[in-house]
């Protein structure tokens, strides 16, 4: 091949930089998606283990009794299944009255003065409670301000107007109520912030991109002009549950 043929070496190097971008999104979907999947099928085995586990003595039983190994085993896991679905569905629906939700958070306290094992159930305990709960129902618009110092931005989202008294106290009857929420677990923490309606700018999003924008720690930016993720890739990142709760707010 003769020199004149060969292509120039910006070209090279840019072909190179669109393969290694495209093997490194593929990469980063790839463990976005087997992770949670992961998580989620050694929780569900770990749980059925648990009432195979109670299920021991049944197991004893039948292998005194000559039942056939395999159709003992197969047996045994397949009442642990059914059994964690019913727990689950039980839990569920007691959680629905009053009185189950009394329950549930006495055990939530219990658990959570468990040293060590409370702050991690803590921590999973709000995540689980912003899927399914929706806190962002609560939030109105989504709006950016200037914030922690000039130059620099904070996505905001409006949750009520500013109480008189503390409008009254300030001396400004402008003044918006908005929760600046840290990523990417927006209830672990967050500044409320009161502030005046000229140093508050509106943002073309809707509170479901804007809280997925959050989560995501802003890998997931909805519309046509950016480089996020699409719905479906962000569906698998976030999970439907999220998608589905916050939904509503379209």
């Amino acid at each position: 091949m003769s020199a004149d043929s060969m292509p120039p070496p910006d070209r090279v190097q840019e072909a190179g930089e669109t393969v290694y971008a495209k093997v490194r999104e593929a990469a980063l979907t790839g463990v976005a998606v087997i992770v949670p999947l992961l998580i989620t099928l050694y929780v569900l085995s770990a749980a059925i283990g648990v009432f195979e586990d109670l299920l021991q003595p049944v197991r004893d039983a039948m292998q005194e009794a000559n039942v056939a190994p395999f159709a003992s085993e197969l047996l045994i896991e397949l009442t642990a299944v059914l059994l964690l679905v019913a727990v689950i569905f039980v839990v569920g629906f007691t959680a629905s009255f009053s009185y189950g939700q009394k329950a549930i958070a006495y055990f939530d306290k219990l658990v959570e003065r468990v040293p060590g094992i409370g702050a991690v159930y803590k921590s999973f305990r709000q995540m689980s409670d912003v899927m399914l709960e929706s806190d962002a129902n609560n939030f109105q618009e989504v709006k950016i301000v200037e914030y922690p110092h000039e130059g620099t931005y904070t996505l905001g989202f409006e949750t009520t107007r500013t109480p008189k008294p503390l409008r009254n106290a300030v001396g400004d009857d402008t003044l918006r109520t908005l929760f600046l929420p840290l990523a990417p677990n927006p209830v672990m923490g967050g500044f409320l912030a009161h502030i005046p309606e000229d140093r508050v700018m509106d943002v073309d999003m809707t509170v479901e991109e804007g809280m997925r924008a959050v989560v995501t720690t802003g890998v997931a930016v909805a519309g046509d002009d950016t480089d996020g993720l699409s719905r479906e890739e962000l569906s698998r990142l976030t999970g439907s549950d999220m998608a589905d709760a916050l939904s509503d707010d379209e």
